[in-house]
C-alpha cells in the first residue's frame, strides 16, 4: 500500500527502529526528502508567513490525527522545515514515512 494512504500504528515500547535497508527503501518513496543525523528532514517552501502558519496549522492537525509529531521551525517567513524522527524508538518508523508522505500529498495539493 502507498505510504500516503497509510494510517500511523502506535509504537509499542521496546520495538526496534527501522534497519538501514528498510530505511532506504522508504526515503526512497518520499522524494524531496533526505537523511540528515538520523532524521528525515524536508524544507517547505511557501509564499509568506501567513502560508507557513497556515501550513504549520495543517501540520498539527494531522499529527494529531495519526498521532505522531514531527519537530517544525519556521525560517525567514517562508520555509517550514519539518524533521521525523521516533524519539522513543532511537531511531526511525514507518510513522516517520507516512507522515513524509502525507506531507508530501499536502504540498503537491496546493
Amino acid at each position: 500500500m502507498e505510504l500516503a494512504h497509510q494510517k500511523c500504528t502506535t509504537y509499542k515500547a521496546g520495538s526496534p527502529p527501522l534497519t538501514r535497508k528498510d530505511t532506504l527503501e522508504y526515503l526512497a518513496q518520499v522524494p524531496g526528502w533526505s537523511l540528515k543525523n538520523g532524521h528525515i528532514s524536508r524544507t517547505f517552501t511557501l509564499t509568506d508567513a501567513s502560508a507557513c502558519i497556515a501550513f504549520f496549522g495543517e501540520i498539527a492537525a494531522l499529527a494529531t490525527e495519526e498521532g505522531h509529531f514531527p519537530d517544525i521551525c519556521m525560517r525567514e517567513s517562508r520555509y517550514v522545515d519539518v524533521s521525523l524522527y521516533t524519539y522513543p524508538a532511537g531511531g526511525l518508523t514507518l510513522n516517520d514515512f507516512i507522515i513524509a508522505a502525507r506531507l508530501n500529498a499536502k504540498d503537491t495539493a496546493q
